[in-house]
Order: C-alpha cells, then sequence, then structure tokens
C-alpha cells in the first residue's frame, strides 16, 4: 500500500460522503464513477490504485441543486472547467475535487442507469459490476482515445469481482453492450482479456463480438487501443454517438460560461476553429 495515495483516497472519499449526505437529505441521489466507484465496491484496497479527483454522476435535473448543495459546503466552481467543483483543503493537503457528471458517452440516457443499472453499495447507490465494467472498459477510449494497462487492470479487476465464476455477470455484459450499441467500443477490451487472465465464456464471447458495420467501428477503436491518436480522441465519442459532434462544436451555454466565461456569438463561431486548433496542436 502507498501511504501517500490511500491519504488521498482517503481524502477523497470522505468529501464523496459528505456530499452523498447532503445530497440525499435534499433527496438527489448520486452515483461514484471510475476510481471512487472501484474502492467503495472493494475491487482495490486504499493505496492501491490512485485517483486525483472524485467522479459521480447525477440526474440532468439535479445538477443545478447539487451544485447548490456544493457551494453550501464550501465548493467552488474550477476555473476553466465546466463539471469540476473543488474545496480547499487544511495544511499543504491539495483540494478536495468532484467532477460531475450528468451523462456517460457509451449511454444516451442517463435515466436508463438510475432505473436498471443501479444497485444498494456499501456507502450508497452504485453501479452493478455489468454496466461499471462497461464504463470502466469505455471510458479510456470514448473520453482520452486510447487503452493503457492500467485501464485493463480495472476492467479485469471487476470481471473477477463477479460471483459464482461470472457466467451470469458476462451475460449482463453482453447483453447490455447490445442494449447500448457498443460493442465495437469494447470488443478491443474484451479480446485483450479473454488473451489474458481469464477465457470469458464462448456464448458471451459471440454476443460481444462486432457485427456487420459495427466491425467497420470496432477498426477504429482498436486502432487507438494500439496507439494514441488525437484526432480518434476527438472522433471515437462521434463513432459512438453521432450527436455528440454537434454537441461538441455548439455547447450549451452552461459549458460557454464555465469554459470560457462568456457565451457571446463571437465564442461560439470561434469554438469550432478552438476543436480543429486541439487536434493539429496534440499531433
Amino acid at each position: 500500500m502507498d501511504k501517500a495515495i490511500a491519504a488521498r483516497e482517503i481524502l477523497l472519499l470522505g468529501a464523496l460522503q459528505e456530499a452523498r449526505r447532503a445530497a440525499l437529505a435534499e433527496g438527489i441521489e448520486i452515483v461514484a464513477l471510475k476510481g471512487a466507484a472501484l474502492l467503495e465496491l472493494g475491487i482495490y484496497r486504499l493505496g492501491e490504485r490512485g485517483m486525483t479527483d472524485v467522479d459521480v454522476m447525477v440526474r440532468p435535473k439535479d445538477l443545478e441543486p447539487f451544485e447548490k448543495i456544493l457551494q453550501k459546503l464550501g465548493y467552488q466552481a474550477m476555473p476553466n472547467s465546466a463539471d469540476a467543483w473543488f474545496k480547499p483543503s487544511g495544511g499543504d493537503a491539495p483540494p478536495a475535487i468532484l467532477d460531475l457528471h450528468t451523462g456517460l458517452r457509451h449511454i444516451k440516457d442517463t435515466d436508463e442507469l438510475f432505473k436498471r443499472g443501479l444497485e444498494p453499495g456499501q456507502e450508497g447507490l452504485a453501479l452493478n459490476l455489468a454496466d461499471l465494467f462497461l464504463h470502466a472498459a469505455a471510458h479510456p477510449l470514448l473520453h482520452h482515445g486510447e487503452l493503457t494497462p492500467q485501464n485493463l487492470e480495472d476492467c479485469a479487476r471487476i470481471a473477477l469481482h463477479a460471483p459464482g465464476g461470472g457466467e451470469k455477470f458476462w451475460d449482463a455484459v453482453a447483453r447490455k453492450a447490445g442494449i447500448y450499441k457498443m460493442r465495437a467500443v469494447v470488443w478491443p477490451i474484451i479480446t485483450r482479456l479473454n488473451e489474458g487472465p481469464f477465457a470469458i465464456p464462448a456464448e458471451a464471447l459471440a454476443g460481444l463480438e462486432p457485427r456487420g458495420l459495427e466491425k467497420i467501428k470496432a477498426a477504429f477503436f482498436e486502432k487507438a487501443a494500439k496507439k494514441h491518436s488525437t484526432l480518434l480522441e476527438y472522433l471515437l465519442p462521434a463513432f459512438q454517438r453521432p450527436a455528440l459532434l454537434l454537441k461538441y462544436a455548439v455547447p450549451e451555454k452552461r459549458f460557454m460560461l464555465r469554459r470560457y466565461g462568456a457565451a457571446g456569438l463571437a465564442l461560439y463561431l470561434l469554438r469550432p476553429l478552438r476543436l480543429v486548433g486541439s487536434v493539429f496542436r496534440k499531433r
């Protein structure tokens, strides 16, 4: 166990618990994502993985009320960030940071997760293992255009955490991947896991394999999994959900205010140019 990492995780999990209690008192449900979820469910122990902030998901209608709750708890909007809030810590400790999400790039309807993808956890509502696996598998490619050893380790640990040998878990993963239309997204992770720590049941593997036009999409996701590409970092989310391309080019007013401090016509006209410039600067 790394004591410095464990200390940071304890601080962040404490911030999550405080925010969750305050939200529940107002009838608002929040769900831990990524590293916080993996720690809360016991998939990692303190000091094993590390995290710099806490990612949480709320229903879109609850976003503004939850932000007001955070302000009452002493949080401030993170400068130049559309989603993050921070609260100074005592002494030389870094601030507690909560990164808020009202949706996930791999699924269109957030309410679908709140209705069918959650289950009671030790600390509060949590994604069920199948949805947590799909989130962990999709996030690195849809948000960063890459696949790292840490991402594979996260997915492997989630699968190994499934009870009863994992047969029902893999059946649920295959079924949900079909419903969410994300077989192409997760296929690079599936093939690597199947070659590594365990064998995925043949029926579930067949259900997860891309078919038809999905195979073309899967080739792009596989290319990013082998080597990061800035262009694919921006294009892969649009391959999964084409509507995201318009959302990138013409974001909501709230995003513009948080990111740029204004939402005038000139900034909206410059937004597509900023995106193109980002692609070339990172190449």
